[in-house]
């Protein structure tokens, strides 16, 4: 038996209020949370025991997880005791189902992202000039199926299309058109066919 299944068995109390918590309406997004991380834990599908062996085991998914659930203040705070979450992940702005943080040291403050939205290590996303269509927004969109490698910064009221790939270290400061990747310091579009 793999010797984290078993701390899982022994350990798993520690879950109960986060288990409470992942009754709520926000059970089908953990879920889409908890797939993208399934090839690298010891269950196939998500559900109450893979959730229990990412909170003991991932600690970068304990802080989408306390994202997920931040409207239930008691259960996130009891959760948040028992099990601890990293203190060098920011998560705010509205995410789609399916994000995944694979480290523990990013600030990610987008206005909205779509669907299976991933980010590595040492990114920061957030704040920077307005948008010039709407001057309230100063924080960047971005569309379905986005990707952030490490080290790379987005900010401003920029718009990131579906499909992108945005390469480690890569500044990103305007818009970026659908089916892309982006690279370096200053941002260079490169397109995918």
């Amino acid at each position: 038996m793999n010797k984290n299944i078993l701390l899982q068995r022994l350990t798993g109390w520690r879950c109960l209020a986060a288990d409470l918590a992942y009754q709520s309406e926000a059970q089908e997004t953990i879920n889409a949370d908890l797939s993208r991380f399934l090839p690298e834990i010891p269950y196939q599908q998500a559900g109450i025991r893979a959730l229990n062996y990412c909170l003991l085991f991932i600690p970068s998914f304990r802080s989408v997880f306390y994202y997920r659930i931040r409207e239930h203040f008691i259960l996130r705070g009891l959760s948040k005791i028992s099990v601890k979450a990293p203190s060098a992940i920011e998560i705010h702005g509205s995410i789609g189902k399916g994000f995944a943080v694979y480290h523990n040291s990013c600030v990610i403050h987008p206005h909205r992202a779509g669907q299976n939205f991933t980010v590595n290590y040492g990114v920061v996303i957030g704040k920077g000039k307005p948008a010039p269509d709407d001057p309230t927004r100063v924080d960047p969109d971005f569309g379905d199926n986005v990707e952030v490698f490490p080290n790379a910064s987005i900010f401003g009221g920029i718009t990131i299309g579906n499909n992108v790939k945005i390469g480690a270290g890569a500044v990103v400061n305007k818009d970026v058109p659908d089916n892309c990747t982006v690279v370096g310091n200053p941002m260079r579009i490169i397109p995918r066919d």
